[in-house]
């Protein structure tokens, strides 16, 4: 690949350089981390998103380890959301249906509906469990960095995170049940 300037010399020169130079491999190497072909560029785009955060950090070297281990990073975030948007939107929420308005009163009610769903599925688990599911499926933290913010063992972390996954999903199946959602 083409050299990259090094960003003391121009953040936003280096960022440009970068981007143009590794965002056709990113978008090749994201399908091979988990990521369906649908949300490709979405999810290259929020790569580079962080990269022109962090080019000031960046010393010019590697670019694409640098990239390539961002990528990860953001790949793995990306597949912990769309399973948490699976579990509330696929067969379970109804499909918004087409229209040139804005959003209608119903489609407004379902979505409150799913919200308050989801809110009372989180209330049902206990802190500790609450806490590790928030911050590794929503906010995206590594296992890592939630046993550093908890003081915690990693491994404790994991079990945690097992237990609330479980937990979510029966709450979820019996909270649909009794508010008659599909």
């Amino acid at each position: 690949m083409s050299s990259i300037p090094d960003p003391e010399h121009g953040a936003a020169q280096a960022f440009e350089a970068l981007y143009r130079a590794w965002f056709r491999p990113v978008v090749r190497w994201l399908p091979a981390m988990g990521v369906m072909r649908g949300d490709v560029e979405d999810v290259a785009q929020e790569v580079f998103l962080v990269a022109q955060r962090k080019i000031s950090t960046f010393d010019g070297e590697n670019a694409g380890g640098w990239l390539y281990a961002m990528s990860l990073r953001v790949a793995s975030n990306h597949r912990r959301l769309a399973w948490v948007k699976r579990l509330f939107l696929s067969e379970h929420a109804p499909e918004p249906e087409p229209s040139d308005s804005a959003e209608t009163p119903e489609s407004i009610v379902s979505q409150q509906q799913w919200l308050g769903l989801g809110e009372e599925v989180l209330a049902g688990l206990s802190d500790k469990l609450r806490r590790v599911f928030v911050l590794f499926e929503l906010e995206g933290y590594s296992g890592e960095e939630i046993a550093a913010l908890e003081k915690i063992p990693v491994a404790t972390v994991w079990t945690r995170l097992h237990n609330a996954r479980k937990q979510f999903e029966e709450h979820a199946t019996r909270e649909r049940r009794k508010r008659g959602l599909p």
